[in-house]
């Protein structure tokens, strides 16, 4: 046998190998887009594996080996990119921190929360569009549900956030930010489920689909609303 020919089939197994993992890795990230499209539009609860498995064109089977459970799937697509999104959201925080010497304006504070994950849904494609309206259904979901867990690893970007307008509101108790805090989660939660509330209630005078307005509306609302917990703190 010569030496070329004997290269080139100690190297085959090796080339099978390679083609292996690489239709692993594409099966894997066919079931993950699959289920974050699914989960995103229909929730935890009205999305099952058959769903996913006919989006992602793979067998059942497969979806079980790779993963396992529809918790575990769903586990694995919200940490798939969640270190990337609590990395931006902390980076919109710190820029608003560094551009002033001492506290952040409310305002700032509000925008810079909202608007990671507006830019998120409205320019940044599809996946990142399902992502975030996908944590818009777990924070909606968990309410009364075990589910709340897959949503906690978020805990230090709201801590941060907290700290700040608590910062931000040196008069104010914990209790009444806290509150005013859960009022600009619940509507920015409302904003990415695309519920379009106010574009229908306005007939058609809100658009909520022009990022700039509505983060200029959320501003001014959540200005006036954190302000006005001073007057209710004890």
């Amino acid at each position: 046998m010569s030496s070329t020919l004997a290269t080139t089939m100690s190297s085959q197994p090796a080339i099978r190998v390679k083609a292996s993992q690489k239709r692993s890795l594409e099966t894997k990230k066919g079931i993950l887009d699959a289920a974050e499209k699914l989960f995103s539009e229909w929730g935890f609860y009205g999305t099952s594996m058959r769903d996913i498995t006919a989006l992602s064109g793979s067998r059942i089977s497969l979806c079980y080996y790779h993963f396992g459970t529809k918790d575990d799937v769903l586990q694995a697509v919200v940490d798939r990119r969640a270190e990337e999104h609590m990395e931006y959201m902390l980076a919109s925080l710190g820029r608003a921190v560094a551009a002033h010497q001492e506290s952040v304006p409310v305002g700032v504070l509000v925008e810079a929360y909202v608007r990671p994950c507006l830019e998120r849904h409205h320019n940044s494609g599809s996946g990142w569009r399902n992502y975030v309206r996908l944590l818009a259904h777990l924070a909606s979901e968990s309410a009364s549900s075990e589910y709340a867990k897959k949503f906690f690893q978020y805990d230090s970007v709201n801590e941060a956030f907290f700290a700040e307008f608590k910062r931000s509101l040196p008069e104010a108790d914990d209790v009444s930010i806290h509150w005013a805090f859960y009022f600009l989660q619940t509507a920015n939660i409302n904003l990415l489920l695309d519920t379009h509330l106010a574009d229908h209630q306005s007939e058609g005078q809100c658009n909520s689909s022009d990022i700039e307005l509505v983060i200029e509306s959320v501003k001014r609302f959540f200005h006036a609303g954190f302000g006005g917990m001073l007057n209710t703190a004890t």
